[in-house]
């Protein structure tokens, strides 16, 4: 698609974003039908860009941040702090993220261990085991999921947060002292694609306490590897004032 056609479309209006989304939000209409273009995948990441280059090189979208960001992360934080700012969002800084994951026992190759559970005897690896206790759970061979907590082991066919709900990407655990359970969080300060996520908060932990955040990245090695690259201190955190 040529540029110059994508840049009527966006001017005239065609893109499928809701309403209601539109007239709640400071941003211009159009600005916002571009995003929901590229989000239903009918036009591509090169053509996002090339768009966005258009809209900022003649100064109809400026971008939000002047910093060494590309140009397709440039627009989205542009869409999300306009937005933001909308609504009022707290923005407070002095953060420290840190993130947990599930361990999956395939990953590791260290001695069997048995453990007791319901006074059943399981075999498991021992360094598997050991990343459960830390973690809190962890996917074993057999599809199940060991869990770790009140000073005991758990079988259950879905990991659980510490209310019994499912795990899943996109949440994390807060201090409810500080900001109840629910609050929709984005921190802007975290690594890609970490920054533009809008996270739930909706668990807790005995280590998460006062300016800290624990951002669940999901199962498996590669999910650890995200728990080092977003863990640091001085993040900043703007909480959605829904």
């Amino acid at each position: 698609m040529k540029l110059e056609i994508i840049i009527a479309l966006i001017l005239i209006g065609t893109f499928g974003i809701s309403e209601s989304f539109a007239k709640e939000s400071k941003i211009p209409n159009w600005v916002l039908q571009v995003y929901g273009f590229w989000i239903e995948d009918k036009i591509s990441d090169v053509e996002l860009v090339n768009a966005v280059k258009f809209l900022n090189e003649n100064n109809i979208l400026p971008l939000a941040l002047q910093k060494e960001y590309d140009y397709k992360s440039n627009f989205l934080l542009t869409v999300l702090y306009e937005d933001f700012a909308y609504k009022e969002n707290s923005c407070d800084d002095g953060w420290y993220v840190t993130g947990y994951f599930i361990p999956v026992e395939s990953d590791y190759s260290s001695h069997i261990f048995e453990i007791k559970i319901d006074d059943h005897l399981f075999e498991y690896d021992y360094d598997f085991v050991n990343s459960v206790k830390m973690e809190g759970w962890g996917r074993t061979n057999d599809g199940d999921y060991l869990g770790w907590y009140s000073n005991e082991f758990h079988l259950n066919k879905i990991p659980l947060d510490n209310f019994g709900n499912s795990l899943k990407v996109g949440t994390i655990a807060i201090d409810p002292s500080l900001y109840e359970l629910g609050s929709k969080i984005f921190i802007s300060t975290l690594l890609e694609p970490w920054d533009e996520v809008i996270f739930t908060a909706n668990d807790v932990g005995e280590s998460v306490k006062n300016k800290h955040i624990d951002v669940f990245t999901g199962e498996g090695s590669q999910a650890e590897e995200e728990t080092y690259r977003i863990t640091g201190y001085n993040n900043v955190a703007c909480f959605i004032d829904e």
